[in-house]
């Protein structure tokens, strides 16, 4: 049984999420109306399983309550996020790197998909040169290595800061290669190219990752082709509405 929220403050409203504060005298809850999912390839079964594996090792907030087509009731994280807390850029960087690693360390009992299922998804409803296109990617950027869980989405804001760090927004996680997911924090924060270098070292440190910087650069073009694609699909659901 939750505590009767006294206040709701609307927090965010994103494309894939409407997102409310539930604040009550002694605990707080975020509650979270889920929308196009279908379109944005989101399984919120999957999602949230994976967030109550990641919140037992204290890295997610504890999901209470789910209606996968509807809506999530989970735990406030109280905290600032790297958006919101007054640090230097340079120490927002060595934080990102250091959630980065966090994540690519963690090997949660999960089955959920990896990134290229995902694509796929996308993809068949775009069209066959968009598969074409998935499938030179996959090609060029193919590794004998083993994929690691990624976040695909980790802004500054999806970083909490308390004594220990904390990551919010699991949605578009899923198993792929690390250096896809450096290059999408880096997109997302919109580095400019010291920044990114700066990433990339800070990471290194934290994990001892010697870094191929022509693997990197094509990782860096393919997720801008995936919000590419993403924004494509986007268009074509509202356009639907």
């Amino acid at each position: 049984m939750i505590e009767k929220p006294l206040e709701v403050i609307p927090l965010a409203s994103g494309l894939a999420n409407d997102v409310l504060l539930l604040k009550g005298q002694h605990q707080s809850y975020i509650f979270k109306w889920l929308r196009h999912s279908d379109a944005l390839g989101l399984d919120r079964n999957d999602e949230y399983c994976l967030q109550s594996l990641l919140a037992q090792a204290g890295l997610a907030p504890e999901v209470i309550a789910l209606d996968p087509g509807r809506w999530v009731l989970q735990q406030y994280i109280s905290g600032n996020s790297l958006a919101d807390i007054s640090y230097s850029h340079e120490k927002k960087l060595r934080y990102t790197a250091r959630a980065l690693a966090l994540i690519h360390r963690q090997q949660p009992a999960w089955q959920g998909t990896d990134l290229w299922q995902k694509l796929a998804k996308y993809v068949a409803r775009l069209g066959a040169k968009e598969q074409l296109q998935l499938a030179c990617f996959r090609n060029d950027l193919k590794t004998t290595e083993q994929p690691v869980l990624c976040h695909f989405d980790l802004s500054f804001g999806h970083i909490i800061v308390q004594d220990t760090i904390r990551i919010i927004d699991w949605e578009y996680a899923g198993w792929g290669d690390p250096l896809t997911d450096i290059a999408s924090a880096a997109e997302i924060n919109q580095l400019d190219e010291s920044s990114v270098e700066a990433l990339c070292w800070y990471y290194s440190a934290e994990t001892g990752l010697v870094f191929d910087k022509q693997r990197f650069e094509l990782n860096r073009f393919f997720i801008r082709w995936i919000n590419r694609q993403w924004q494509q699909l986007l268009q074509q659901e509202v356009s639907h509405e």
